[in-house]
């Protein structure tokens, strides 16, 4: 490893070190998830999180506000609301495949 990619690396680390529990797990879960992708599943992630970037601020948000309410469903039931009536008039086929990529690998969070 180079040394800027090790100090990226030690850097991370200690952002990761600071943030709050619930957050640093959540994140650590994320990447857990995303290592056990193929790299054909992880290339799809990564695109999604490209193709969020790229739409409009609205869309962002209103992608972020469904995003945020669907990591507190259970992984099996989230892809059922993504395909229902509500989600297919609300976004577009591409919007609903972002959230879907992107859900793969956000852990659950019950509400509290």
């Amino acid at each position: 490893m180079s040394p800027g990619d090790q100090q990226r690396q030690i850097q991370e680390l200690h952002r990761l070190n600071q943030m709050p529990e619930a957050q640093r797990e959540r994140r650590l879960g994320r990447a857990e998830a995303f290592e056990r992708l193929s790299p054909g599943e992880q290339m799809q992630v990564r695109q999604s999180a490209r193709e969020e970037q790229n739409l409009s601020p609205d869309r962002r948000a209103v992608i972020r506000r469904a995003f945020q309410d669907l990591r507190g469903v259970p992984m099996d039931q989230r892809q059922i609301i993504l395909n229902s009536a509500r989600y297919s008039a609300t976004f577009s086929p591409q919007e609903r495949g972002i959230l879907s990529n992107l859900l793969r690998i956000e852990p659950y969070q019950p509400a509290h």
